[in-house]
């Protein structure tokens, strides 16, 4: 007769509790809510009324975890992390174990643990007479270990229960493992975002699908003005004159199937400055690759002549060693203004502009106008971040 069969339900309800398990493990490499399920299911598995796992991970501690199911509630771990943790004989104990072991807190702790202050005022407290506890791994300033409680209800763990227990260990690991990673690539990715969000150049990730996979800040503000240059509901870039959408859009399809990219002006509805659009390859390494049909990813940059670093004379003021003054009118001519326009604004003679425009000169090094505002232009540039 073969496992799983009508003359084995036992066996067969066995295996469909272990790929129960198995599923809650491995999705709780990206969600937490599926490792607290899991690590219900193995209390559940046990006859345990509650359970718990703590990983903690001094190199990467947003991939901190710290779960709890059963008795062990918010209120529970409030006082266990104020006051009754400080006093759990368990942690260092189970911590000696060697990575990748079980055993049980009636094992190795002593009597006297078992009459001290958390024990008597803490764990009975909750119902809790004894943990089946694992040192899930030590390593690297990285450590997890997990523990099931039982109550008077339940008898003392035994032998099968420490084997059945240590049967799971490698998956438990395991899946911890995979969500370290996961969290990894999800915090980088987030900080990418961050970067690119405060970038005061339009950004746009296209494949060969049908929706943009990223768009930035910048460029979502400047689709809000819906001045020549919009997003579509899919986020890719359209253009409001027929003509330089036809352009935008085969240079786009263009740079999909390989195509070394370009750059094009697009004009705006407002008699205003035209956003220059630069079209290039997205380089992403092959095994990164998102579904693209074949296509090669491709980035759209957009420059808003509009937009204006906010903190561009306080860059300009250090990065140049310039006087607030001279910072005041380099930004201004990087802006694109001149000397008269400048000395309007700011309410000075054009002898003080000019004072300024010598001093700028003289502490950059640079011999011309046209080399202090190019010098000035790369600068801001580079540090041109959205406030």
């Amino acid at each position: 007769m073969r496992c799983g069969s009508a003359e084995y339900p036992e066996c067969a309800c066995a295996m469909d509790d272990d790929r129960k398990l198995l599923d809650a493990l491995y999705l709780g490499a990206t969600d937490a809510q599926s490792f607290e399920q899991a690590i219900a299911m193995l209390a559940a598995r046990f006859g345990c009324g509650s359970s718990a796992l703590a990983l903690f991970d001094h190199q990467m501690p947003y991939a901190n975890l710290f779960l709890t199911t059963g008795a062990l509630d918010s209120e529970s771990s409030r006082l266990y992390a104020e006051y009754y943790g400080a006093l759990d004989p368990a942690p260092r104990a189970v911590m000696n174990l060697s990575p990748g072991t079980v055993s049980a807190t009636n094992r190795i702790l002593s009597e006297k643990h078992h009459r001290g202050e958390f024990f008597n005022d803490y764990y009975r407290r909750y119902g809790f007479e004894e943990a089946l506890c694992a040192n899930l791994f030590s390593e690297n300033g990285r450590l997890a270990v997990m523990a099931l409680h039982r109550g008077k209800e339940r008898e003392e763990f035994s032998d099968d229960d420490i084997a059945e227990l240590q049967r799971w260990i490698p998956h438990i690991t395991r899946a911890l493992q995979l969500r370290r990673t996961f969290a990894r690539t999800q915090y980088g990715a987030a900080g990418l975002a961050s970067v690119l969000d405060r970038l005061e150049a339009g950004v746009i990730a296209l494949n060969g699908g049908n929706k943009a996979f990223f768009v930035n800040a910048a460029m979502r503000g400047i689709s809000n003005r819906r001045d020549g240059l919009f997003l579509d509901r899919n986020g890719w870039p359209r253009a409001t004159k027929s003509d330089v959408q036809s352009r935008l859009s085969a240079l786009i399809a263009n740079t999909l199937a390989g195509g070394a990219g370009g750059m094009l002006t697009v004009p705006r509805d407002h008699q205003a400055r035209a956003y220059p659009v630069l079209v290039s390859q997205l380089a992403i390494p092959t095994q990164m690759s998102l579904p693209d049909e074949g296509r090669s990813p491709v980035i759209v940059l957009v420059h808003d002549p509009d937009s204006r670093p906010r903190q561009a004379e306080e860059i300009l003021q250090t990065g140049l060693g310039l006087t607030p003054g001279a910072a005041r009118l380099v930004a201004a001519l990087a802006a694109d203004d001149d000397l008269q326009a400048f000395a309007v604004r700011e309410g000075v003679t054009i002898h003080t502009a000019r004072f300024h425009l010598r001093t700028a000169l003289t502490r950059t090094g640079t011999r011309t106008q046209a080399d202090l505002v190019r010098s000035a232009v790369r600068l801001l540039r580079d540090m041109a971040l959205r406030g």
